[in-house]
């Protein structure tokens, strides 16, 4: 009995097969929108592969239906430029060291920085072709979230109070959680990556 995985791939090839006619970005696009829509799909019913992949259709009836919209929209006018991807490894290196900048020195400007490059980042990869949804959430969780909800509970349970001997035993170890899971959120989001 074939995985689900082997079915989702299986289900692809025979898309990509079909669809041959198409120009080869046209393909590798249609094939991503379909992998992201599967993978959407699985999350929300995991035990309904083979249903999912009914509910998407026919190879043949897709590659058709794309060949005819790439028919119908391809006519006398030029052709719409492709929009430019950032490489993967960009949002994840702004993220490393998005991390790290601001216990570089004391300075606010760091921290103002800090904060615009890991927006930039969040933004790089929701918007992003390299990654499914779930696996751009579970990299930002891991990578901003966890670490951003622990800083603040530092600072409303710890610092405002002004525990100074807490601050002095526990600032060390905090940074290194918190950077530990942005380099666990950047790994997993550099392993997860679509080629």
């Amino acid at each position: 009995m074939k995985t689900d995985e082997t079915l989702v791939q299986d289900y692809l090839a025979a898309v990509e097969r079909e669809s041959t006619a198409l120009p080869p970005a046209a393909r590798q696009e249609l094939i991503a929108d379909l992998s992201e829509h599967i993978e959407v799909a699985r999350a929300e019913r995991p035990d309904d592969l083979r249903e999912i992949l009914r509910e998407v259709g026919d190879p043949r009836t897709i590659a058709a239906t794309a060949l005819h919209e790439i028919g119908d929209s391809t006519g006398p006018s030029a052709p719409k430029p492709s929009r430019r991807r950032s490489p993967a490894w960009l949002p994840i290196l702004l993220l490393v060291v998005s991390a790290v900048i601001p216990y570089a020195g004391e300075s606010v400007l760091l921290d103002w920085i800090s904060i615009t490059m890991k927006i930039t980042a969040v933004v790089m990869v929701c918007r992003s072709r390299h990654w499914a949804p779930a696996r751009k959430w579970a990299g930002l969780i891991l990578t901003t979230l966890l670490p951003a909800t622990m800083n603040v509970i530092w600072y409303l349970v710890v610092v405002s109070p002004g525990h100074d001997s807490v601050i002095d035993d526990w600032w060390l170890p905090l940074i290194a959680v918190s950077f530990a899971l942005t380099l666990w959120g950047a790994a997993r989001l550099w392993r997860t990556r679509r080629h």
